[in-house]
């Protein structure tokens, strides 16, 4: 059963218990629970088709709640550097979760994108390694601290940390002046204390 069949049973059997509300006055409910409802009535009524579109639905709500809060970590501006669009990935072909890009841009030209991704089995295949000092050792791999976690260079254009052991943080240098200095230094102003909070 992939991530987003499991995701999906876990939101039907979430609405279930909606059937006791049934008999209630129509109240002003939020989109996600009136999308709960929908749900559960096209589930009644034997609508499969139905049901999975709504809580593919409902699933980018909860999605999209959480960019809002990753965007908080990722601001227009940070300190000297100012940010482009903040750019969101389709993880639906790896298993789901949550992307979020931003191309920061320094005053001398110097140009680095950063990037979140939460809720993604990709996290759950890079935290053996990045996390396992032996092997970083083995493979002459540079690590920082960096907020309290261990950030690893990967070549000298792209530094890689995880924080809380399940978001993935990753600075690419894309200019040819900047490198390992400069992707530590973007790096120490993110507020990766605020990201490991993010539920």
């Amino acid at each position: 059963m992939n991530t987003l069949s499991r995701r999906l049973l876990i939101l039907s059997a979430a609405v279930y218990p909606l059937a006791s509300f049934a008999a209630e006055p129509a109240k002003t409910m939020d989109p996600f629970e009136e999308g709960m409802r929908d749900a559960y009535t096209a589930y009644k009524k034997g609508d499969n088709e139905a049901v999975t579109a709504k809580l593919r639905e409902l699933l980018k709500i909860i999605e999209d709640k959480g960019a809002a809060k990753v965007s908080d970590v990722l601001p227009e501006t940070l300190e000297d550097w100012k940010g482009e669009s903040l750019k969101r990935d389709d993880l639906s072909t790896v298993g789901g979760g949550l992307s979020l890009s931003r191309t920061y841009t320094h005053k001398a030209k110097q140009e680095i994108t950063v990037k979140v991704v939460k809720d993604s089995p990709l996290v759950k295949q890079l935290l053996p390694f990045l996390a396992n000092e032996e092997l970083l050792r083995l493979s002459n791999r540079k690590t920082h601290a960096v907020s309290g976690e261990t950030a690893v260079m990967e070549g000298d254009k792209k530094l890689q940390l995880v924080v809380d052991k399940r978001i993935y943080v990753e600075l690419v240098a894309n200019d040819a002046s900047s490198g390992e200095k400069e992707l530590l230094g973007l790096a120490r102003k993110l507020d990766l204390n605020a990201l490991a909070k993010m539920k």
